[in-house]
Formats: structure tokens, sequence, C-alpha cells
């Protein structure tokens, strides 16, 4: 019998998973904790559920006609009505927090000053999820992991001397902790999911980024709820004005978000990669915006209205660095609808270009690509590409600039299980494939097994010595360990990868038992790194001995 293939939508899976997060935690709220809340608190909780959902629909439902909408509802960009949303959620746990403190006066010094510190917290949080600018630091996750343990031990200390029966609005709380930290810390790192998911086949690529939000948005309904039956606890009777100030801050908070918008030169001298690139029509290009991958997902352009007008546009390609071939592509029109104004010498209006490239499922890995970036403009039926005047980056020709370079991780191996040496950049030499004769004129094939601990920031080639064993002659090969297709420079933490050498041997080698030796040096100032055995003993001169080679002519 023919085996049967399931198909889904990514959107489909996106209002599964929603549903397996939202309709437990409403249950579990609804059922445990509502009856325990004030009417206003009870009320707010509601408007803050249905806004939330209500954005999670209309973003995965929406059929952008523009730029401009494919932005404003893009539940993973910042700065658009979804970031708002969620940032408005934040920010009102930790108000939710400062009130019940201010408002009572009976709550136990310790707890007041949990409330104090978890409310400055969420505060500064929800302002950080409109604005998005921790990817400037590459330190954020360890910041905020620290942010995190710190803010659940107090949490834990108070919890245990608390009334028994606030002992759910803690469940809660770190109900909801936990869902926005697996969202941050491990739904985020998840590539791009083409093709399969489990069992079902994919119409198209999974986005695990809208899980994260997700994940984001129900912890932070689940942790407001536990701070408004904290309030509920403290002030069951609350005074007009607080009831007041309680429904008046989200108001506030996205007044509030709407004037930091338009200061997008701060983000911008934050985030973005500053380049100083001019083109033939007059563009020019002031910087870009990277993710986690390297990959450029937004452009800061000066764009005149008649370039606008003229059918202005920009492409970003995935180029391979040995053979050339773009493997991946994305284009789009210039557009006028995200802009902001950047000061300087001259007053410019700089606009916002979003962008980001798919990569396909066959895109191959391990191999070094240029992220290349090309202005045109459309010529009656052709599009013409824009010559580039001047550039403060590397160009592969006159109207084609690299932004930067990145590798395409492969699916994790299994690391060489007999490590032959250690290299002090954390590159490990496995279990090498050498023949035991060869004949002088022919090639030499040769099989090396790498992988790497930390990721690469330099470049190293790799030595192969052979050492006549009799007259103590020498010859030599050097190549990159990988090959051209991966320089070391682009290795990651985790990376397990092969390459057979095929190495000429000379006419005139001399026939003879041969010991063969090799490592690696830097390329800038060709010092040897140093190598040690798989117990930590120091190779000799940082040449790693590979064994015994017969030359039989």
């Amino acid at each position: 019998m023919d085996s049967i293939e399931l198909a889904a939508s990514p959107k489909a899976l996106n209002y599964f998973f929603g549903s397996l997060l939202y309709i437990p935690a409403c249950l579990f709220v609804f059922r445990l904790l509502f009856p325990r809340l004030t009417a206003d608190a009870k009320r707010l909780a509601l408007l803050t559920l249905v806004a939330q959902v209500a954005v999670i629909v209309v973003s995965l439902e929406a059929k952008p006609t523009s730029a401009m909408e494919e932005w404003l509802w893009d539940i993973d960009k910042e700065w658009n009505i979804p970031s708002a949303i969620a940032s408005t959620l934040v920010a009102l746990i930790g108000f939710a927090a400062l009130l019940t403190f201010w408002a009572s006066r009976v709550i136990p010094r310790r707890q007041r000053l949990w409330l104090v510190a978890i409310g400055l917290v969420f505060m500064i949080l929800g302002l950080e999820e409109f604005l998005d600018t921790k990817y400037a630091n590459l330190d954020w996750p360890l910041y905020y992991a620290a942010v995190g343990i710190v803010l659940a031990g107090a949490t834990i200390a108070v919890a245990r001397r608390s009334p028994r029966h606030q002992r759910l609005w803690y469940i809660c709380l770190f109900c909801g902790l936990a869902l926005m930290a697996i969202g941050v810390f491990l739904i985020d790192e998840l590539p791009l999911n083409c093709g399969a998911f489990a069992f079902l086949k994919l119409d198209g690529c999974l986005n695990y980024q809208t899980v994260e939000e997700l994940l984001e948005l129900i912890g932070s309904w689940l942790a407001l709820v536990a701070m408004l039956g904290f309030l509920s606890d403290a002030v069951p009777n609350p005074k007009p004005v607080y009831r007041c100030c309680l429904f008046a801050f989200p108001a506030l908070w996205l007044l509030l978000m709407a004037l930091v918008s338009p200061i997008s030169s701060f983000r911008f001298s934050l985030q973005a990669q500053p380049t100083a690139v001019e083109f033939e029509s007059g563009a020019r290009l002031y910087g870009y915006e990277a993710d986690r991958k390297g990959m450029p997902i937004a452009g800061y352009f000066y764009f005149s209205e008649d370039m606008i007008a003229a059918k202005t546009g920009f492409s970003i390609h995935l180029v391979d660095q040995v053979s050339g071939d773009s493997i991946a592509s994305q284009n789009r029109w210039a557009s006028r609808e995200q802009a902001f104004f950047l000061s300087g010498k001259s007053y410019l209006r700089v606009y916002y270009q979003l962008l980001r490239v798919l990569i396909p499922p066959d895109a191959p890995a391990n191999r070094a690509l240029w992220v290349v970036l090309t202005l045109w403009r459309k010529d009656d039926d052709s599009f013409a590409p824009i010559k580039i005047l001047s550039s403060d980056q590397r160009l592969l020709s006159d109207t084609q600039v690299v932004l930067g370079e990145l590798v395409l991780r492969a699916e994790s191996e299994s690391s060489p299980t007999d490590t032959v040496a250690i290299f002090d950049q954390a590159f490990r030499l496995g279990a090498v494939d050498l023949p035991e004769r060869a004949n002088a004129d022919g090639l030499l094939p040769i099989t090396f097994r790498w992988s790497a601990d930390a990721d690469g920031a330099e470049d190293f080639t790799q030595f192969l010595h052979f050492a006549h064993d009799e007259s103590r002659a020498q010859w030599g090969y050097d190549q990159r360990p990988l090959g051209p297709r991966l320089p070391t420079r682009l290795w990651y933490s985790g990376l397990a990868d092969s390459e057979t050498w095929a190495v000429p041997l000379p006419a005139d080698l001399a026939r003879g038992t041969y010991n063969v030796y090799t490592g690696l040096y830097r390329i800038r100032d060709q010092e040897r790194l140093p190598a040690s055995d798989a117990e930590g003993k120091p190779y000799l001169d940082a040449r790693v001995p590979l064994g015994y080679l017969i030359i039989e002519g």
C-alpha cells in the first residue's frame, strides 16, 4: 500500500502552535485565577488578550499589497503594530508591579523591593521590545540570562515567605517567564524550515520566529495576569485615580512609542553597519543591518523622489566565492513608504528598505558566500544595473558591492572520534587517510577530517611536509584545510567536515620512505599554530606526524 503524504501550510502550523499555547493557558487562567481578580483587573486582562489575539490573526491573514503593509503587520519585525502591542503588554507588567508597590502599604518590605525591581526590569524590557536595540551588543544573551536568573532567584526567595494564597500568582508568573525565555533563547535560534516538518510536507517555509513571538506574547500575558493578581490581593478596592492610571497606561505607552518611532537615527547608529557607497544615479547607501546569521535584512539608502519615480530597485545575491554562482537572491523596488531623516552636513531623507533573502532547501552548505548588493533601474523592458562611483566596501564589479560574507551551516554531524591533533584555535584534526605507497609524478589522495569547537576569525593555510627517511631531504605542499570553499575565518562551532586533497607529486621525487607531517600557519604573518595530541602533549615545531609514505618511482 502506498504511503500517505500529509501536507500543511506554514500558516496552518502557526495556528496549530498558537492553539497549543493559548488554549491551555486560557483554561488555566479563566478557571483558577479569574475568580480571584478584581473587576478592573479582569477587564484589563481580557482587553490585552483580545488585542494580542487580534494582532496575531491579522498578521497571519494579512495579504500586503506594498512593502509598507508587509512591514506594518509582520509579527516578526520591529517598530510596527505587533511590536507596539507586545511592547505595551510587557511594559504593563512593570507598571502593574510599580502600582502595587505604590498603592499598598501592607505588603512586607521584601516583597515591596521585589515589586520595584521587577517593575523597572519589565518597563525597560517593554522599551527594548519596541526599539529592538539589543542586537547592537553581541553578548546580549548573557546579559538577558543573567537578569533572568537574578529575577527568578529573587522571585523564589520572596515566594517562599509569601502567604499560601499567593502561590497561584507565583506559579502563573513563573510559567509566563519560562515561555518568554524559551522564545527568546531557544526558538529564536532555529533556522528557516522549508520542505518538511516532522511527518508533514510543508507548502512553503516555516519561520520559527513567528512561534517565538507567540511564546513571548502568551508568556507576557500570563505574567501580566499574575501581576494583576498581586495588585488585586494588595488593593481589593482601588481608588479611582489608581483605576484611571491602570487603564490609561496602555494608551500613554502607545503614544510614547509613536513619539519614539521617528528617532530612527538612534537605532541606526546602534545596529546598522555603516557604509559609504555612492552610485552613478545619485543614490547612496549609508548602512545596512544584518541578522544574527549575517544575512542583511535592511539597507539605509538615500533616494531622490525622481529615482523612486523612475523605478529604481535593488537586489541582494548570495554568491559562491569559488564558482561565482548566485545561490539565492531577492529583488525589491525602492520604496518611499519607510523613511527617516538622517541628520548631518545635509538634511537628507534616508529610506529604510526591508529585504530578506529566503534560502532554498538545496542551497550548498559549508561554502563561503559573498552577500552582494546591486542597484538597478528599469529601462523599458530591461533592467540596467547602476554603476558604483565610490565605495568603502569590496567590489565584485563596477555594479556589485560586497556587504559581507557568510556560510550556510551543514546539518550537525558527529565530530571525528579519533583526534590526531588539537590546534590552539579550537580546531581538531581527526583521522587522516594517507596511502601507504605512491608514484612520483602522480596525484596523492589524502583525506583530512576537521571539526571546530569555536568560531574561526582568521585565515590559516595547512602545510604538508615530506621528509626523506635516509637523506632528510624535504618537500612541501600547502593549501587551505577545506580548500577555497570554506576558509578558516568562516569556520563555526560545531563544524564537522572533510576534504580530500589531490597532491601533485614532483616527477623527480626521490624513491624511498618519507615521514609525513602537517600543521597550520596563519596567512598574515606565516606563524605556525601550536598543536598538541589528544592528551595535550605539544607537537615539536607545531608539526603533526601523520605516518609514512613510500615513493616507488
